[in-house]
């Protein structure tokens, strides 16, 4: 098994989630084919935050570096099988707090080069609607987290 090379040879245009690969062997032509990759996938076990470090991560990011989405038609039916849904994704449980009727929940997850994603789920348990904030570096893969935060919870 090779590993999986990142390199800088990306394409201009809006980010995406296809994945495109050529297999060159001793045997011609070069196979070639595409697939889609949700971001969940490359998260790495090492993306858990002391609750310090997220909070002066989310400080030292500018307000430029967050962008929200909101999801209407998810539901959280449980705050803990929300949770150890995302844990098995390696995104990591920061803290908890109430705003009114909604629960919040902080939770950190690391991509690949060691990208941090700060990441704010606001919902009412049981009532249809979430609101997912997310804070990173490279807020123009956020499009790629949201998509992968969507396809978990249909899941």
């Amino acid at each position: 098994m090779l590993p999986m090379v990142l390199s800088q040879n990306m394409s201009d245009g809006p980010t995406n989630s296809l994945l495109q690969v050529a297999v060159k062997n001793n045997q011609p032509p070069v196979k070639y084919f595409t697939d889609k990759i949700v971001l969940h996938a490359l998260f790495s076990e090492d993306g858990r935050m002391e609750r310090g470090t997220f909070l002066e991560t989310w400080r030292s990011l500018p307000d430029s570096n967050e962008v929200q989405k909101d999801f209407p038609g998810i539901t959280i039916t449980s705050i803990d099988s929300t949770l150890d849904l995302l844990a098995a994704s390696n995104m990591f449980f920061i803290a908890k707090r109430k705003n009114g009727n909604q629960d919040v929940l902080y939770l950190s997850a690391k991509a690949p080069k060691g990208v941090p994603f700060l990441i704010e789920l606001t919902a009412m348990v049981g009532q249809p609607g979430l609101k997912c904030a997310v804070k990173t570096p490279t807020p123009e893969i956020a499009p790629l987290f949201f998509e992968s935060l969507e396809m978990l919870f249909k899941s």
